[in-house]
């Protein structure tokens, strides 16, 4: 890849500048125009964040979490990406003007940070049957979190935060959510964490790695498989958990397709029980 306006810090940039400006146009159209509104009005919306927000994350894999691109820079580029989420939430916690414009830029920050980090953590694999061990460590710890650990009483905050019309002190768990133009309102809803992005763009950029088609009618299976989750959580009115849902709808997608390069060694097998036994293990004293 030749050095250009657009890679590296460049590409960063443009990630930051043109997703904030994507936010900001999508509240002004979907509050002010009332563009779309109900529930398959809010799964359209859903669908077309989502195939957005991948494109520009594929857009910038492969212009910044890149061996070309020198590890300083991209440590620097992620240290952006911190101190752009951190100085948003700050300006939210103390209420400055221009909530909107903080809360975009947020967002940006994460989607930053996702980027080089889910990005070029795969080039650090053998081979796909060592993803196994990987989605299970991060499947259980999401799930233990939620059931007895921190996504449990974040889930509880955020909803008291939302129905009493987004009143009192700016919540610390907002860091972790990322947030997008809503239906019927001029102002960014959390849609799902920045966890779960970070599996859909780590599993997309494997799958690019390893050379292995995943694309379902043309949506990579991990973003499918997100979108499968929202929808179920809005659905049922329930926090539902996204990451395990889309990780292992993106596992058994690929493992049917692609049986060979996903069948485990003893290894990878003994590594990827290891971390439910453990999940069952703490659960069972935390309850």
């Amino acid at each position: 890849m030749k050095s250009s306006l657009y890679s590296g810090l460049g590409a960063a940039l443009v990630l930051v500048a043109g997703w904030w400006g994507v936010s900001m146009a999508g509240a002004a159209l979907m509050g002010r125009l009332g563009i779309v509104s109900g529930f398959v009005g809010g799964l359209a919306v859903l669908a077309l964040i989502l195939v957005a927000l991948w494109a520009v994350s594929l857009w910038c894999v492969r212009r910044v979490a890149v061996p070309e691109v020198p590890a300083l820079h991209r440590w620097g580029i992620l240290a952006v990406g911190f101190m752009i989420t951190a100085g948003s939430w700050t300006a939210l916690r103390f209420g400055l003007p221009f909530r909107l414009s903080w809360e975009a830029l947020s967002t940006c920050g994460q989607l930053l940070v996702v980027v080089v980090a889910a990005g070029y953590l795969p080039r650090f694999l053998k081979s796909p049957a060592e993803l196994l061990p990987l989605v299970s460590v991060m499947v259980c710890a999401d799930a233990v979190s939620f059931l007895v650990g921190p996504t449990h009483h974040i889930a509880q905050d955020v909803a008291a935060y939302y129905t009493g019309g987004r009143q009192g002190l700016y919540p610390l768990s907002e860091v972790l959510l990322m947030k997008f133009p809503s239906p019927g309102t001029d102002a960014l809803h959390p849609f799902f964490g920045v966890a779960d992005w970070f599996m859909v763009v780590f599993l997309g950029s494997a799958s690019r790695f390893f050379s292995l088609p995943d694309r379902i009618a043309g949506i990579p299976a991990a973003v499918l498989g997100l979108f499968l989750a929202v929808s179920a959580a809005w659905t049922l009115g329930a926090f539902v958990p996204a990451l395990p849902v889309l990780a292992l709808f993106y596992l058994a997608v690929m493992a049917a397709r692609h049986t060979h390069a996903f069948t485990p060694k003893r290894r990878e097998v003994a590594l990827s029980l290891f971390p439910p036994l453990v999940s069952a293990i703490l659960f069972f004293f935390k309850s």
